[in-house]
């Protein structure tokens, strides 16, 4: 009986491709637009992740006090200085891996070759916050660090465009006129999608890494300060505890802003992590309510075509309840010709979604990424939207009194 009425169900919806397919058309659009725009979010949501990729949820990163500093433009920010490092490393017990971070612009020169690149001044434990491995050589080692070595780590790109032909292991290069031995080559690293917040080509091809304790004898001047220190928590649950006692350390060295404001900000890496998660999660929320609203007004648009379907198959009604069909057969002919009709916008939406995303990817470099969770409840939708729009019409039709109905003109 059910595959009967199933058959009756598809034939009516085959012999009204104009009213059946724009009955489809808005669950399409509706479905395909969920689907597209929940992808590129996490496309974006992706791209970030990227850019944090080796830092780790327990990272933090001590700076100027920038929040204090850009709403008091009178303020100069002080720079993180050796001294504060030997305190922090003494007093802030609940962090470990301090690592000072200076960039400088120099003229790197190999014979007569010579390019101006940004010089990073750090220790060994820099490696702790990049995703980047080294192809050849070795790392800066802590000993290098302390006797103020003149070595250096060079990206893949520019080691290979200052020498072409052989490893550059164990030969020099002059950084702002000082010889510097090459200890190691990182490995190259390519770009994960075609959008990103920075340039692989200039953070790592292109770098240059030396320890920090060499820049004064480098650039022939004593440094001022770090511009950034990074560390991480011992305990992901001591992030609070570790950053309060950061700003005291600092605090007792540099004092406080007029007004009170500290002079350094940690941020960490967690909170960051959480806030993108709230904010794709916000992003998430308001597309589910477009969508719904969507699929409320498709919802609305497909009972309007069944109840002018009922009025038009009156007198089919009759005759089917004249020889013998029962209530319960009427309902569920209407009712699948609404499921139909909507799981099929959600399939062909689906398909639409897929398409769109595939054109995204590819012309703007951006990645989309659909999540099959999001798929299956957006099929469970339209499949929902064709039971409860089709429920009044199929009921209308199934109360309809046959003597009644075949007198329908």
């Amino acid at each position: 009986m059910f595959k009967s009425i199933f058959l009756q169900a598809l034939s009516s919806l085959r012999d009204h491709p104009s009213r059946t397919f724009l009955t489809l058309l808005g669950v399409i659009v509706g479905i395909a637009a969920v689907i597209t725009v929940i992808a590129a979010g996490s496309g974006g949501k992706a791209i970030i992740m990227e850019e944090f990729r080796g830092m780790g949820p327990d990272t933090l990163i001590i700076q100027a006090n920038w929040m204090e500093l850009s709403l008091k433009r009178e303020l100069k920010p002080e720079k993180l200085t050796a001294e504060d490092l030997e305190d922090l490393k003494k007093y802030a017990e609940k962090s470990k891996h301090f690592t000072p971070i200076i960039d400088m612009r120099a003229i790197i020169q190999v014979g007569k070759k010579q390019q101006e690149l940004s010089v990073t001044g750090t220790t060994n434990e820099y490696i702790n916050y990049v995703d980047i491995g080294l192809a050849e050589g070795r790392l800066i080692s802590t000993e290098e660090v302390e006797k103020k070595k003149k070595v250096a780590i060079l990206g893949a790109d520019i080691a290979h465009e200052l020498f072409p032909t052989a490893s550059p292991l164990g030969k020099y290069i002059r950084i702002s006129g000082e010889p510097v031995l090459i200890i190691g080559i990182l490995l190259h690293k390519e770009k994960t999608y075609g959008v990103s917040l920075s340039d692989p080509d200039e953070t790592y091809n292109k770098a240059i890494v030396v320890p920090v304790t060499i820049f004064d004898r480098i650039f022939n001047t004593r440094i001022r300060g770090y511009d950034m220190v990074f560390c991480k928590a011992k305990n992901l649950s001591d992030i609070a505890a570790a950053k309060k006692q950061i700003l005291e350390v600092l605090s007792r060295r540099h004092g406080f802003w007029p007004g009170g404001a500290a002079k350094f900000m940690v941020t960490d890496m967690k909170s960051q992590l959480e806030m993108i998660n709230n904010v794709t999660s916000t992003i998430t929320t308001a597309v589910a309510i477009l969508a719904g609203i969507s699929l409320f007004v498709a919802a609305i648009g497909i009972m309007n075509v069944m109840l002018v379907s009922v009025k038009e198959r009156t007198r089919e009604i009759g005759i089917r309840k004249a020889v013998g069909a029962k209530r319960r057969h009427i309902m569920m002919q209407f009712l699948i010709e609404a499921i139909l009709v909507c799981g099929g916008g959600g399939l062909i939406g689906i398909g639409a979604a897929f398409l769109a995303a595939k054109i995204i990817a590819k012309s703007a470099g951006w990645p989309v990424i659909i999540d099959n969770n999001v798929v299956a409840l957006a099929f469970f939708l339209s499949l929902a939207t064709g039971l409860i729009s089709g429920l009044y019409p199929a009921n209308k039709a199934a109360r309809l009194i046959p003597q009644e109905a075949l007198r329908y003109e």
